[in-house]
C-alpha cells in the first residue's frame, strides 16, 4: 500500500489528498506553515510517494507553493529521498529527472502524461475565457479571436470560442497545424503573417511559450484588445509594452488550480493510480 505526501503546490493540493484518503490511502498534507511541528525528513522517510506541484517549481530553488513555506528548498528534498521513493509532478526540471535516475528514484511527469495533459486543457480553455470575460467589457459572441499556437491547448480553446459563436483565427508557424486548424472550420494565417491582420481582433490569446508579441506587433493590435496569455512563464507578450501603450494583458497561469481544482486533482489522481499499478 503506498503512503502519499504532497507538499506545496496550490488547492488541486488539497482536493488531491482529500481523493486519495477518500480511496483509503495514508496521505499527508504539507500546504502551509500552520503545523509547527511538521518535519520534512520525518515526512519523506514515512511515505512512499511523493506529490509535488504544477509547476514543480518557478524560481528554480524551491517547489512552487501557493502559500509563504520556507522549508520546500528542492536540494534538500532531493537529498531526503532514498531508492524506493517515486516522485510525480508537473514540469519537473531536467536536473531533477537526472538525479532521480541516478539514485534509483522512479519519477513522473504530469506532462508526460498524455491523457492527463488533454483533459487538464479543458479546465485551461475554461480558464482563459473566464479572465478574458473578467478582463475585457465587451463580449465574446461574435467576436474575432486571435489564437496563437494549436497545440493541445490551443485547439481545445479554439473549439470552446467557436463553442461561444466566436469567429477564431489560428497562427502557427507549422503548415500542418494550420491544414488541421483548416479542416476543423477556423481560418489560418502564419505566425510570420500576421502584422497585417492584427488590428482585427477583439481577443487574443497566446498559447505559444516563447516571446510572439514584440513592439511592432503590439503596436498594431486594436487598442480594445484584450489579450489572454496562458504560456508557461514568462509567457509570449511584451507586457511592459503593452502596459505603455494601454493594452489590456494578461499572464495567467495556473487556471486548473484556480478554476477547476477538484477536477484537476480526480485527473491527476486517474493518472497516479494508472503509473503505479
Amino acid at each position: 500500500m503506498h503512503n502519499f505526501l504532497l507538499l506545496g503546490g496550490d488547492s488541486r493540493q488539497v482536493f488531491l489528498s482529500r481523493i486519495l484518503a477518500g480511496n483509503g490511502f495514508k496521505t499527508t498534507i504539507h500546504y502551509d506553515s500552520s503545523d509547527s511541528s511538521f518535519s520534512m525528513e520525518e515526512a519523506i522517510k514515512n511515505h512512499n510517494v511523493i506529490l509535488c506541484p504544477i509547476p514543480f517549481t518557478r524560481d528554480k530553488s524551491s517547489l512552487f507553493s501557493a502559500n509563504p513555506m520556507d522549508d520546500l528548498g528542492i536540494g534538500n528534498i532531493l537529498s531526503l529521498l532514498t531508492p524506493g521513493h517515486i516522485l510525480f509532478g508537473g514540469s519537473i526540471p531536467d536536473y531533477v529527472k537526472e538525479y532521480a535516475k541516478k539514485n534509483g528514484i522512479e519519477c513522473f511527469d504530469y506532462m508526460d502524461m498524455e491523457d492527463v495533459t488533454i483533459k487538464n486543457t479543458i479546465a485551461t480553455a475554461e480558464g482563459a475565457i473566464a479572465e478574458a470575460i473578467k478582463l475585457s467589457p465587451g463580449c465574446l459572441h461574435k467576436s474575432k479571436c486571435l489564437v496563437t499556437g494549436f497545440g493541445r491547448c490551443g485547439k481545445t480553446l479554439a473549439l470552446k470560442l467557436k463553442g461561444l459563436d466566436a469567429s477564431v483565427t489560428i497562427a502557427d508557424r507549422k503548415n500542418t497545424q494550420l491544414a488541421s486548424a483548416n479542416s476543423m472550420g477556423f481560418d489560418t494565417v502564419s505566425l510570420h503573417d500576421m502584422d497585417s491582420s492584427m488590428g482585427n481582433y477583439e481577443f487574443i490569446f497566446n498559447t505559444i511559450p516563447a516571446l510572439i508579441f514584440e513592439e511592432d506587433l503590439i503596436r498594431s493590435m486594436n487598442p480594445e484588445v484584450t489579450v489572454i496569455d496562458i504560456a508557461s512563464a514568462p509567457g509570449g507578450i511584451d507586457f511592459e509594452f503593452c502596459r505603455q501603450q494601454n493594452i489590456r494583458a494578461k499572464l495567467c497561469l495556473g487556471l486548473p488550480g484556480i478554476y477547476a481544482p477538484q477536477t484537476s486533482a480526480e485527473i491527476l489522481f486517474q493518472g497516479i493510480v494508472k503509473n503505479l499499478s
